[in-house]
C-alpha cells in the first residue's frame, strides 16, 4: 500500500504506522487497512481498531485538504497471553484456558501452576496437559484460545455392602483346582478330605461393608464416601444363621455344599459304594455320591450335583445340578448308551461314545472323543488354565468358546462344531419381540394423538372417572413399551455377544476334517494348522495363528 510505513517500537511494545496523504491512492478505509495489516510481517500484533478508525478519518481529512505533513499512529501493541480459569461448582476439576498472545510472553508451566496454587488448586493437578496447551498456544495464530481440564479431584468410592462367601469349596471347584501331592505335582483324583460337611458345620459367612474410599477436591478438602449398605442374608437350602453369631451361615443337614449365585444350599446326600445290579439305580431328590463306578445299563438321577469317584460305563446320568466324573466315562459308539444330562457343569477325566447335553459349562481334563454334545456354555478340553486335551471324531453343538490343545486327528477324522441351533433361536427372539414393539409403537402413538385430543376438550364431571381409568391403561402401555424396549436392546446385544463368543482356539494343533459352521457360513480344515484361533467376525469364519 502506497504512502504507508509500519515501524515496531520495541521500548514502548507497539506498532506505530507513518502515512503519506498525498501518497493515498484512494479512500482508505478501516477494515481494507486491517486486512492489509495481517498480510505483512506486523500480523502478530494485537490490532486496535478504534485507533485506526481514527487514523482513517484523519488521514482521509488530510488528503481531501491536500496536507503534505506526515501522519504517525499508534495501531497496535504487544499484549501477553490471557490465562483464565474455571472451576467446577463441587471443586472436583478445573479447566483453565489460554488466549495465545500478541507478540507478548505466554506463561509457561511453573507460571500456570503457580496461578492455580495461587486459588488454592493444589491437588490432582496435571503437568503433561498443562504443558501441551501452552505448547499449543505457542505454535498457533495471536488470540486463539486452547482449553483443557487440568486438574481433577479423586471423587470418593462407596463401600461395598456386605455380601456372602463360601467357607467351604463346591465339589466343581475342588476337582478344577486339585490338591497337591507333592512339590511338583497333584493329584487329580484327590477331591479334598470334606465332601459332605456335617450337621452344625459353618457353610458362609457374610462379609460387613466397608467404609469406601474418602476423595479429595482440587483444593484437598476431603470428600467423605458413602459406606455400603448390609444386605438381608438370603439363605438357601438346608440353611440357617448361628445363634452366636448373626453374620456365619451352618448347615442343617449333613449334606453337599453348593454355593451359587451368592446362595449357600446344602443338598440332601445320599453317598454310596457304586452303582451296578446289587445297588439297583439310584433316584433322589438330592445329591448325589458314588465312591465307585458306575456300571452298565445303571441309572442315576438327582435333584442336585451327582459325584463320581469312579468310572462311569454305558450309564445314564441326569443332575439338577453338575455332573463331576473323577475318572471317565465310556460308551458303545453310535449307540448313544452314556448319556449324562446336566442343569449345571460337567466335568470329566476322559470320555469317549458319549451323549452329553449340559446347560452351562463341559470340561474333560484328557481327550473327548466319538460323542455327541449339546452345550449351552463354553467347551473346555484340558486344565482351564492351559488347555492340551485332545477333541475329535465328535459332533458338537456350542454356544461358546471351545477351547483345546488338540483339535481333530491325524487320521482326518471327522469332527464337525455347529453353532446355529443356539444362534438361531437368540435370532428368533430378536425378530418376535422386534415385531411386537413395533406394533405396540403403532398402537401407543395412536392411542397418544387420542388422548391429547381428548384433553383439549371440555369433559363431563360424569366421565372424569373414565378419562382417570384411561389414562392409567395408557402410563401401563408406556411401561410395557419401555420394557420391550430395553428387552429388544438386550437381545440385540445378547446376539453381538454370541458372535463374538464363537471361536475355536486349538493351542497346539488342527487337523483336516474339522468343520465349524453357523448356518450356512462354513470353515473347513483343509490342511493341518498349529496353533490356531476360529472365530466368527463380520458374518464370516476368520482364521487366524495364535502367536
Amino acid at each position: 500500500m502506497k504512502g504507508v510505513t509500519f515501524s515496531e517500537n520495541t521500548e514502548k511494545m507497539q506498532l506505530d504506522v507513518e502515512i503519506d496523504p498525498l501518497l493515498i491512492e484512494d479512500v482508505l478505509k478501516a477494515d481494507v487497512f486491517i486486512n492489509y495489516i495481517k498480510t505483512t510481517s506486523f500480523a502478530a500484533f494485537y490490532i486496535l481498531k478504534n485507533s485506526i478508525q481514527e487514523l482513517v478519518g484523519t488521514v482521509n481529512t488530510a488528503r481531501d485538504e491536500g496536507k503534505m505533513n506526515m501522519i504517525t499512529w499508534k495501531i497496535g501493541e504487544y499484549r501477553d497471553a490471557e490465562l483464565s480459569t474455571h472451576a467446577s461448582k463441587d471443586h472436583m476439576s478445573v479447566e483453565i484456558t489460554i488466549t495465545s498472545a500478541y507478540k507478548g510472553d505466554t506463561p509457561d508451566l511453573e507460571d500456570v501452576i503457580d496461578s492455580l496454587n495461587r486459588q488454592g488448586v493444589v491437588r490432582g493437578i496435571s503437568k503433561k496437559r498443562i504443558q501441551r496447551l501452552v505448547n499449543a498456544s505457542l505454535e498457533s495464530e495471536p488470540g486463539s484460545k486452547h482449553s483443557d481440564i487440568v486438574a481433577i479431584g479423586l471423587p470418593p468410592r462407596r463401600g461395598k455392602s456386605s455380601h456372602i462367601i463360601p467357607l467351604v469349596q463346591n465339589a466343581l471347584d475342588r476337582i478344577l483346582s486339585p490338591r497337591q501331592a507333592d512339590k511338583d505335582k497333584v493329584n487329580m483324583r484327590d477331591l479334598g478330605e470334606i465332601i459332605c460337611v456335617p450337621v452344625g458345620t459353618a457353610v458362609a459367612r457374610r462379609v460387613a461393608p466397608t467404609n469406601g474410599r474418602v476423595g479429595f477436591t482440587v483444593k484437598n478438602h476431603p470428600v467423605n464416601a458413602d459406606p455400603g449398605e448390609w444386605h438381608h442374608i438370603k439363605l438357601g437350602q438346608n440353611t440357617t444363621i448361628d445363634k452366636d453369631d448373626e453374620n456365619i451361615i451352618r448347615s442343617t443337614v449333613a449334606g453337599l455344599p453348593k454355593f451359587e449365585k451368592l446362595v449357600m444350599n446344602i443338598d440332601d446326600t445320599f453317598v454310596t459304594e457304586g452303582v451296578n445290579v446289587k445297588t439297583g439305580n439310584v433316584h433322589y431328590k438330592g445329591a448325589v455320591i458314588v465312591n465307585g463306578d458306575v456300571t452298565e445299563q445303571m441309572q442315576i438321577i438327582a435333584d442336585g450335583d451327582v459325584t463320581v469317584n469312579g468310572f462311569v460305563e454305558s450309564a445314564l446320568i441326569k443332575a439338577g445340578g453338575d455332573i463331576i466324573i473323577t475318572h471317565g466315562a465310556t460308551g458303545k459308539m453310535d449307540e448313544d448308551d452314556c448319556q449324562l444330562y446336566a442343569d449345571g457343569n460337567i466335568f470329566i477325566q476322559h470320555g469317549q461314545g458319549l451323549d452329553i447335553v449340559v446347560d452351562k459349562n463341559l470340561t474333560v481334563k484328557k481327550q473327548l472323543a466319538y460323542s455327541k454334545v449339546k452345550c449351552k456354555g463354553s467347551i473346555t478340553i484340558g486344565d482351564p488354565k492351559k488347555p492340551r486335551g485332545k477333541l475329535f471324531a465328535s459332533k458338537i453343538n456350542c454356544a461358546g468358546i471351545i477351547r483345546a490343545g488338540c483339535i481333530g486327528a491325524i487320521s482326518g477324522s471327522s469332527l464337525e462344531i455347529d453353532y446355529s441351533e443356539a444362534y438361531n433361536k437368540l435370532c428368533g427372539r430378536v425378530d418376535a419381540i422386534g415385531d411386537l414393539l413395533k406394533d405396540l409403537q403403532r398402537t401407543n402413538a395412536n392411542h397418544e394423538i387420542r388422548m391429547t385430543e381428548v384433553h383439549g376438550k371440555r369433559i363431563h364431571n360424569a366421565l372424569l372417572s373414565k378419562l382417570t381409568n384411561l389414562t392409567d391403561k395408557l402410563e401401563s402401555e408406556r411401561v410395557l413399551l419401555d420394557w420391550l424396549r430395553n428387552s429388544e436392546k438386550e437381545l440385540r446385544e445378547a446376539k453381538v455377544q454370541y458372535e463374538e463368543s464363537a471361536r475355536v482356539l486349538a493351542y497346539q494343533e488342527m487337523y483336516p476334517g474339522v468343520t465349524i459352521k453357523l448356518n450356512n457360513r462354513i470353515w473347513k480344515a483343509e490342511k493341518e494348522y498349529l496353533r490356531s484361533r476360529i472365530a466368527y467376525e463380520g458374518r464370516v469364519w476368520k482364521y487366524e495363528p495364535i502367536i
